[in-house]
């Protein structure tokens, strides 16, 4: 059971519908450039869970339980974890024999020229996001 606020915030419901969509972009934008600087895609994954958590406390929960609810936590995080376990293990395999990975390196600076780093800041980023507002909906109401 979900129970909602009584007392709705316009002026809370209306800023932040002008400043989330710009959170949200600004913590894709982070979690996309992050292999060019190191740790970014926790960043960006922080930046991005702070935009849920801010569009939860506005709107409530039942309008963010209508996108995100356990299934879709379950199945990013059990994604993305498979997804970085098997990259990560792909890379170790090669790399502990010798072999060539296959995978292009691209040009330095180019948003595609970091072999797996990209995969795995994204794979970080969704992950964080998911925790941090599954950690905020634990604290407020119990659940997902």
């Amino acid at each position: 059971l979900v129970v909602e606020n009584k007392h709705e915030d316009v002026i809370l419901q209306r800023v932040a519908s002008l400043v989330i969509p710009c959170i949200l972009l600004y913590g894709i934008y982070v979690i996309l450039h992050g292999h060019l600087s190191p740790g970014v895609g926790f960043s960006g994954g922080a930046i991005a869970g702070a935009g849920l958590i801010l569009y939860a406390s506005s709107f409530g929960m039942i309008r963010v339980h209508r996108f995100f609810n356990q299934k879709t936590f379950t199945a990013i995080t059990t994604s993305c974890l498979l997804v970085y376990a098997c990259s990560k293990g792909y890379s170790f395999f090669t790399g502990a024999n010798h072999l060539p990975t296959g995978i292009p390196l691209g040009t330095p600076g180019a948003i595609l020229s970091s072999g797996l780093i990209l995969p795995l800041d994204i794979c970080v980023g969704l992950i964080v996001t998911c925790t941090m507002y599954g950690f905020y909906a634990m604290f407020t109401k119990g659940e997902i």
